[in-house]
């Protein structure tokens, strides 16, 4: 069949693909699909790392001042991060809860807590002299299953993760190697053994239950230095071992190493506390587990001392462990509780154009080359974001995959920008599908992390 020669080449529209490139500058669609946040992925839109604090701007001031602050100077234990939703859903996810939570761990951890206390209002002095780390770790139906588990992910977190690299920035050292450079330098010496000294002398120094000994081997590897030999040691741990309650040793030990190193304040970021508490898991381990919270966090040492964790919370999953939690006699997750508003922060639907915006605005500078005025919406317009903010109900993960469907649309009809009356034809036309049937279809709304965004 030949072309149709009414037609020229001129007519036909170009692929959506190079007109994203020629026409808008951007590398490829800056939204996610999904709108999910899988926070170990490279692709900077699916992992949160574009989280940025003006989306929620009341949100991460107030969780410093609640986690991180009371971690330090008020003896905070618990810290629940909640997300609930508007009267036209019954959908928890997509809010930025595990976004926010990576956040906070990696803004805790850029100087040992020095910019975060700052911005609550202490001194530099006063920082210094209170440093705070932090690490992140999640329950997982298929892999993370027990408190111990997740405590081992916590402790491959300090020893392995880097922040990548970005355009402003360079890759971060890990956790383990600045705690190993701080360690030398109160130290005055770099000698392994010297090192690992030290650390015994803080476990020697201990007074309460612990789980043991320090596990001499990490010790070994964590005043060593060498971050690729520390990085396999933790990882070739096998998986059977990690779901154990020894594995939790792996971070008593970690918080001895870090103690020795001058910190005495951990914060433990632990998200999708709903999967642990999902009916696939039983009830009695559930229980089991509950249990372990209270005594590896509250009695053992050094984590009865060290270890604060902030947990990810909403509604379901309250409904499912709430009654173990009170019979376990840990703090009351509860969100509407007056007597818990120190330690519960909730994040909501975004409520404005601007803060929209502020959502949108880095998934398209990170599209952007870096020569590229940073900080503009096209081809997206005001109208545009309007409608993506209405027709998603506000919710963050909603209005990312929103913007993808639309910009997809807009490039294969080749648009020069997205206008309002168009953006809102397209999104009243979109059936996105929902990714948590256990969740009620959200009206007005689609859905969906591993937590959502």
């Amino acid at each position: 069949m030949t072309p149709d020669s009414s037609s020229s080449p001129t007519d036909r529209k170009q692929n959506p693909e190079l007109w994203m490139r020629r026409h808008w500058h951007l590398d490829g669609n800056p939204f996610p699909p999904n709108g999910i946040a899988a926070l170990a992925r490279e692709d900077n839109r699916e992992n949160g790392r574009l989280f940025r604090p003006e989306v929620h701007p009341e949100k991460i001031p107030e969780a410093v001042d609640k986690f991180v602050v009371g971690a330090v100077y008020s003896g905070l234990k618990f810290g629940y991060l909640w997300s609930i939703s508007g009267p036209a859903s019954n959908d928890y996810r997509g809010y930025g809860k595990s976004s926010m939570l990576q956040y906070l761990v990696e803004e805790t951890n850029k100087d040992l807590g020095r910019t975060v206390l700052t911005s609550a209002g202490f001194s530099a002095e006063e920082a210094d002299s209170d440093p705070i780390c932090a690490v992140l770790a999640s329950f997982d139906k298929g892999v993370n299953t027990s408190l111990a588990a997740v405590f081992h992910q916590a402790t491959d977190y300090a020893c392995k993760y880097r922040k990548p690299a970005t355009k402003h920035e360079p890759e971060s050292d890990t956790l383990a190697e600045r705690l190993h450079a701080r360690l030398v330098e109160r130290l005055g010496t770099d000698d392994p053994t010297a090192l690992a000294d030290a650390v015994q002398g803080v476990s020697d120094g201990i007074r309460g239950r612990t789980l043991g000994p320090p596990l001499d081997p990490f010790v070994q590897l964590l005043c060593a230095g060498d971050a690729t030999a520390l990085g396999r040691y933790v990882t070739q741990i096998k998986s059977g071992a990690r779901s154990r309650v020894g594995a939790a040793n792996f971070l008593s030990t970690f918080l001895l190493f870090a103690k020795a190193a001058g910190i005495s304040h951990v914060l433990l970021g632990c998200d999708q506390l709903e999967d642990f508490a999902a009916t696939t898991t039983s009830k009695q381990k559930r229980a089991l587990e509950t249990e372990r919270f209270r005594d590896f966090v509250l009695e053992l040492m050094p984590m009865a001392d060290m270890l604060t964790i902030v947990v990810t919370m909403h509604p379901r999953a309250q409904a499912a462990i709430s009654e173990m939690w009170r019979l376990a006699d840990l703090p009351s997750m509860a969100w509407d509780l007056e007597e818990n508003e120190g330690h519960v922060v909730v994040l909501r639907e975004i409520e404005g154009v601007e803060h929209a915006k502020a959502l949108l605005r880095p998934y398209l500078d990170e599209a952007r080359p870096a020569t590229a005025p940073q900080g503009a919406l096209e081809p997206l317009t005001e109208e545009s974001v309007e409608a993506l903010l209405d027709r998603s109900d506000g919710k963050p993960r909603d209005i990312l995959r929103k913007a993808h469907a639309l910009v997809q649309r807009a490039a294969r009809e080749n648009w020069e920008q997205i206008g309002g009356e168009d953006a809102r034809k397209i999104l009243d036309s979109l059936a996105l599908p929902d990714d948590d049937e256990e969740l009620a279809p959200a009206t007005g709304r689609s859905r969906s992390l591993e937590e959502g965004w």
